[in-house]
This record gives C-alpha cells, structure tokens and sequence, in this order.
C-alpha cells in the first residue's frame, strides 16, 4: 500500500500555532488530462532563495504531536511518501528537517513540487494513477479535489477548514492519533 502525507500543517507544526495557509476552496474540480510536473525554474533564483527564505522559514518548526507514530503506522503496512507543496529549491532544508526530527527511516521518498502548478494541483496531478491508499492533508482544497479524483483523504483538523463542506472520501481528522487510527481502518487492522 502507498501512504502518502503532506508536510505542513499535518507533520511540521506551523509557526506559533496558527496555520492561515489552509486554502478554503472546496469547489476545485479536477482537472480533464495530465500536467507538466516539472518547470525549469531560475538557477539563480532558486540558489538565492535556497540560501535565504527557505533555511529560515523550516528551520524552527517542531513536528506535531503524534506525527512519528502516524508516519510508523503506514510505514508498518507499506510505502510511505511525504508529498508537499514546498518548493522543490528547498529540498536540502526539507530533507535536513525530516532527518532531524526522525522521519527519514520511516518515508520511502519526499515529493517536492518543482512545477509552477498551485499546490493542490500538483498534489492531484502527481496522485492522480499512483494508487495511493490514503492522503493526509491539512489544505482544504486539497482534500476536496484529491477526493472529486477518487482518492480517500484524512483531513487534519485546524480552524480554517472546520467549517466546510467536503466529499464523501475525506474523512476528518482531530489529530494524528486520529489519524493513526484512520490509517489502522483503511490497512483493514482490526
């Protein structure tokens, strides 16, 4: 099976707490033929953000309570990937991050979106025909479109996506113990 979660708001704690990244619109539909997953992207760019914007901003978050044994939990009953919306420029800081905090002998790759496509379109596009078992999202948009595509979705719980409406395939979430759960139920754990 392929288990496949999201990195802010679902693994990293957000700065102070809060999470005003959420994406509130469910009413994405999905998209009719595959995208370019990949953009060429400016080296000089990308090596002045690499060297700046992206250390800082991942550098202080602590992963949420009850993250690991979530990410052991599918790791337990098959392939686990981290895919996010993060650029793909900060990758090393990423990877540092999920090193640091225990993830990386848990997780079989991390996706990073190296395209110019919004994150929950990239996350529909690179899901789409992988087969995945169960994503874990905090991005309410997100979890709507991935649902309208077929896939099941566990929607972690934050203010700005509890009062909305989703697709019968999203399932939410409180916490990551809820999750884990949710993770126990799809495997058909009893």
């Amino acid at each position: 099976m392929l288990w496949s979660f999201d990195l802010d708001g679902v693994l990293a704690a957000p700065p102070f707490g809060w999470n005003p990244a959420i994406n509130r619109d469910v009413s994405l539909e999905p998209v009719a033929s595959d995208v370019a997953l990949q953009h060429p992207g400016n080296r000089l760019v990308d090596r002045l953000l690499e060297a700046s914007w992206y250390r800082a901003r991942y550098l202080l978050r602590p992963p949420r309570a009850g993250s690991i044994d979530a990410v052991g939990a599918a790791a337990a009953r098959g392939r686990v990937i981290v895919l996010t919306g993060r650029h793909e420029r900060g990758r090393r800081q990423t990877q540092a991050w999920l090193d640091r905090n225990g993830f990386s002998s848990l997780i079989d790759a991390l996706v990073m979106n190296g395209s110019s496509l919004k994150s929950a379109r990239y996350k529909e596009a690179y899901l789409r025909s992988r087969g995945v078992a169960l994503h874990i999202d905090d991005d309410a948009a997100t979890a709507a479109l991935l649902a309208r595509n077929g896939i099941r979705v566990g929607l972690v719980s934050w203010p700005r996506n509890r009062d909305l409406e989703f697709p019968e395939l999203v399932t939410r979430c409180e916490d990551l113990d809820s999750v884990r759960r949710l993770i126990e139920e799809v495997a058909g754990d009893d």
